[in-house]
């Protein structure tokens, strides 16, 4: 063979040999893409299941959101139409109220704690101060001692022309000379009383303070006014067209107001420039919550069918007549707020009217008459 063929035969073979290579390194190239398919088709179902599961979770968020969001809705309609419901019912107590107290009486006020009620009355209905004395059985020190904002009150009352009188017993007015001889008063207020001493026998509780309030009962009829009865004035109002005759003279049976707190009406009438009882008769007021043991005092029976002598004297216990009882709404004597007659205990006592407000009884007044001798 020529040296031609030689080189062309080398030839031959070299491209032989490369094309054997390119066909080997395709086939490798061939097998290793198809043995890295399986893994990265794994690697992208593992990625799409969490997208997947990311988006399932966002949109279970999305829909708990919406939920919320509807639930908080709901919830605030419902909280609008209770606090409008409140709103109305409050509003509805607030206008059947009963002010037992007209602008030219003579008021003398029993058993005053922090005198918040002697100056609801006075600063807050307008009352003319000069009409009123308030008690207290504590003297002035143990007053101040006892409620934190005694002094303050006691100032402000002071202020506007109010007698303030302290060792006050409200069985034994003939030893105060501020309360005066005669039948000076046509409104006696005692609210909330209690003797206080703590005991823990409940009937002994109970003598104890039926006997203060029958000693007081029988010390009062000697300061209440002289006069004709008091005929009171109902207030009339539009009957609702659904409503039916005796719910209409139920609701005529209350004297109350339309004015809001920041508008509340004064006192009925034109209060006299100088001390002056009205000619009428005047009244006993009581106030107590009307669940035991207060309820078992019977502060009915005890003015209207007391025992014959009145307890530690001699003397005849008078006779009174029940002339009404209301419910007592301390929302309708501004500034009003009630203290135990232990005092203000830190940690034990309650602001505002929290002590006589949503108990399982209601506060209530009952307002006596002496009987006449002719009954």
């Amino acid at each position: 063979m020529g040296k031609g063929g030689r080189l062309k035969g080398a030839l031959g073979s070299y491209q032989a040999a490369a094309a054997k290579k390119a066909a080997e390194a395709k086939k490798a190239a061939n097998a290793k893409a198809k043995a890295n398919a399986p893994q990265m088709n794994e690697k992208a179902k593992r990625a799409a299941k969490r997208q997947r599961r990311e988006r399932e979770v966002a949109e279970a968020a999305a829909r708990a959101e919406a939920r919320n969001a509807k639930d908080k809705a709901a919830a605030a309609r419902a909280g609008a139409a209770a606090s409008t419901a409140t709103a109305e019912s409050s509003n509805a107590v607030l206008r059947k109220a009963i002010i037992p107290i007209k602008s030219d009486d003579t008021v003398l006020l029993l058993g005053e704690a922090n005198f918040s009620f002697a100056l609801a009355l006075v600063k807050g209905r307008g009352h003319a101060g000069h009409l009123v004395c308030a008690t207290s059985y504590d003297s002035e020190a143990q007053c101040y001692e006892k409620y934190p904002d005694g002094k303050e009150n006691v100032d402000a009352l002071r202020e506007a022309g109010a007698r303030v009188v302290f060792n006050v017993d409200a069985g034994a007015l003939e030893k105060s000379k501020a309360i005066g001889k005669g039948r000076r008063w046509s409104r006696v207020i005692f609210n909330f009383p209690h003797c206080g001493s703590g005991m823990t026998d409940q009937n002994r509780n109970i003598r104890e303070n039926q006997v203060m309030l029958l000693r007081s009962l029988r010390r009062v009829s000697n300061v209440l006014s002289d006069g004709p009865p008091e005929v009171e004035e109902k207030k009339k109002r539009k009957r609702k067209p659904q409503e039916s005759d005796s719910e209409s003279e139920a609701e005529d049976d209350f004297e109350g107001f339309d004015d809001d707190e920041d508008n509340m009406p004064k006192t009925k009438g034109y209060a006299p420039s100088s001390f002056t009882t009205p000619n009428r008769q005047g009244s006993f007021l009581i106030t107590l919550l009307s669940q035991p043991p207060y309820s078992l005092w019977d502060v009915k029976g005890l003015a209207t069918r007391p025992p014959p002598v009145c307890p530690g004297t001699r003397e005849a216990q008078p006779r009174y007549t029940l002339k009404r009882s209301f419910e007592f709404v301390p929302a309708v004597w501004p500034g009003y707020a009630h203290r135990r007659t232990i005092g203000w205990r830190e940690g034990l006592s309650k602001d505002d009217n929290e002590e006589i407000v949503g108990r399982i009884g209601k506060a209530r007044t009952w307002e006596f008459v002496l009987r006449e001798e002719a009954e």
